[in-house]
């Protein structure tokens, strides 16, 4: 039996550290970001035209509560964006500073905002990074894998929230029907409606996908669709967003 099991055993380790490097293999696989989800998917329906996406990363602060404290957290991020040029707006215990971050070599729009409330009782930051582009283009993957990922660890402290949203149109504007397009969006992200408002040419929705973790309210919601046309012969167009809708629709 010892003898047997002496033969055996380096199979049994072959098949072990077999075992080991393919679990650890998906362990680090890089995962896709939810807008190359949401692009990519669309781009499956020949019908969609993409025009604008926008990806947001978002984290609160209570921490600032002065002009000065304020001021030192602007200086900060912009220790990681020497070349960016902020702009400071002042409305009573309201402070704005947007900074634009430019690249000659890319297409994208960079953005970064803080905005703070310095009231006394309650004060309350936001820090915003956003990168929004037109048509997708899959060399975009890249960027969000590598750059974007850099640009959090610079901007932010903690894990911020990331919202993702794309708009567009569809090309068949013949004839067009509403909850047609709707059930169209909604096969296209294997979602389930969870609650709507429906008029005779809006549809506004949310849903639940697999293909989303990040979700909104305890209901699990984690996508959000609307639609609008202009009737016979006009055309219709979409806002998808992943947990919510950031754009205005």
């Amino acid at each position: 039996m010892l003898n047997k099991i002496k033969k055996i055993l380096p199979y049994i380790l072959i098949v072990g550290f077999m075992g080991f490097m393919f679990g650890n293999s998906t362990i680090v696989a890089k995962s896709k970001a939810d807008i190359e989800i949401l692009t990519e998917r669309l781009q499956h329906d020949r019908n969609v035209n993409i025009q604008e996406w926008s990806v947001y990363a978002r984290e609160k602060n209570n921490t600032i509560k002065t002009e000065q404290e304020f001021n030192q957290a602007v200086e900060k991020i912009g220790e990681a964006f020497p070349k960016a040029k902020w702009t400071f707006v002042k409305d009573n215990n309201e402070r704005k500073a947007i900074a634009v971050i430019k690249n000659p070599d890319s297409e994208l729009t960079e953005s970064i905002r803080l905005m703070a409330s310095l009231e006394s009782n309650e004060p309350v930051s936001y820090l915003i990074y956003e990168v929004k582009g037109h048509s997708w283009d899959s060399r975009y993957s890249a960027f969000f894998e590598n750059v974007f990922q850099t640009r959090k660890k610079d901007i932010f402290r903690g894990n911020p929230s990331i919202f993702s949203c794309v708009k567009g149109v569809f090309n068949d504007n013949i004839d067009t029907v509403l909850s047609t397009e709707t059930a169209r969006l909604l096969d296209l992200f294997k979602a389930q409606e969870i609650e709507s408002i429906k008029e005779s040419n809006f549809i506004s929705l949310s849903a639940q996908t697999p293909m989303f973790s990040q979700t909104f309210t305890n209901k699990q919601l984690n996508l959000q669709l609307a639609l609008r046309t202009e009737g016979m012969g006009g055309k219709t167009t979409f806002v998808v967003g992943t947990p919510i809708i950031t754009f205005e629709y």
